[in-house]
């Protein structure tokens, strides 16, 4: 069981499609309000298929177990190599724990504070075009539907997250979680 998880991302450009033109065309609205949707809707589609599609530039990970267990990475596609270190005496000491790339997974022993890092960066998965198109509708059925939408009445003010439980009444309205769902890793 995880007990302590602390996740910090910095992520490349969006992807290029769907046009913000083509969504403010449909949506009635400015280019600069459909490219915000849109760039909202591609987190929104990697929350609820918990697969990234911008390249993740830099990625940390403090991490602490109770038991011990293999860890898996939390970004999809994962990092070719994972820096390991522990918290020892007050300083972050390198350490060598058993990392499997294909799968993100590394064994973490119990009680240890753990930071990891990627190496490099790690190319987002190339959406397909049904991807896209689940995108583009989120952004157009946001846009739509206007800045007061009751799939978010759960969040408070200053949430960020996203969640695939409090995304599903959006992604049902919008039609993109029908288009989502072969993309949808657990």
């Amino acid at each position: 069981m995880i007990s302590h998880l602390e996740p910090t991302f910095t992520y490349g450009d969006y992807p290029t499609e769907p046009l913000a033109s083509a969504v403010a065309l449909d949506a009635d609205t400015t280019e600069a309000e459909a490219l915000a949707l849109i760039q909202s809707a591609w987190a929104q589609a990697e929350a609820f298929t918990n697969r990234t599609y911008r390249p993740i530039t830099a990625g940390k990970c403090i991490v602490k177990v109770a038991s011990p267990m293999p860890f898996q990475w939390p970004r999809h596609p994962y990092p070719a190599g994972l820096s390991v270190e522990v918290l020892a005496g007050g300083n972050w000491v390198e350490h060598r724990e058993t990392y499997i790339p294909d799968l993100g997974l590394v064994d973490l022993k119990s009680h240890t504070l753990y930071r990891l890092t990627q190496q490099g960066t790690v190319a987002g998965n190339a959406p397909a075009p049904h991807v896209i198109e689940a995108v583009r509708n989120l952004a157009t059925y946001q846009a739509i539907q206007g800045p007061v939408r009751r799939e978010f009445k759960s969040q408070s003010t200053g949430d960020s997250g996203f969640s695939r439980e409090n995304l599903m009444g959006l992604m049902y309205g919008s039609g993109a979680g029908a288009l989502l769902a072969s993309e949808v890793r657990s």
